[in-house]
């Protein structure tokens, strides 16, 4: 075999492993974020609605803490604040918003945009990798209503 030939088969050889292993990272970032997807989905079927403020009952039952738990494997730092940001808000605003019919309260608009704030972190973190990922400028969450639009 010519030196020529060993090079090329070297080249070659070296470029199948760089190959693999670029095919396993992409392959368990995948999984990593299937598995991100899926407890975000499980986690929001639990978590309390901004509706709910509305109600007397308290929601947190022994399933929503697993979710909880679940969450705190899976999610962003960007997520967990947002999350923790939206509870403290909820437990306020519950105080407040139980048994009020009035549309469009300044506190439950409050509310609905921490909730949507959470929301929108876990699309983000949910889609980092893929091709229907927002745009980078448009990550961060804009809301599109404001309490001042509903004096």
């Amino acid at each position: 075999m010519s030196f020529e030939g060993v090079i090329i088969a070297l080249s070659g050889l070296a470029l199948s492993v760089v190959s693999f292993v670029f095919g396993k990272i992409f392959s368990q970032s995948e999984n990593i974020l299937d598995r991100k997807r899926e407890a975000y989905k499980a986690f929001l079927r639990f978590c309390p609605a901004p509706n709910e403020a509305h109600s007397e009952d308290m929601i947190l039952h022994t399933d929503f803490q697993r979710e909880i738990g679940i969450l705190t494997v899976y999610a962003s730092m960007d997520v967990l604040k947002f999350a923790g940001e939206y509870f403290n808000k909820f437990a306020d605003a519950q105080e407040t918003l139980v048994n009020v019919e009035e549309a469009g309260h300044p506190i439950f608009i409050d509310l609905m945009t921490s909730y949507n704030r959470m929301v929108w972190a876990m699309r983000n973190d949910a889609m980092t990798w893929s091709i229907f990922a927002p745009a980078k400028k448009a990550r961060t969450y804009q809301p599109s209503l404001n309490p001042e639009d509903f004096k």
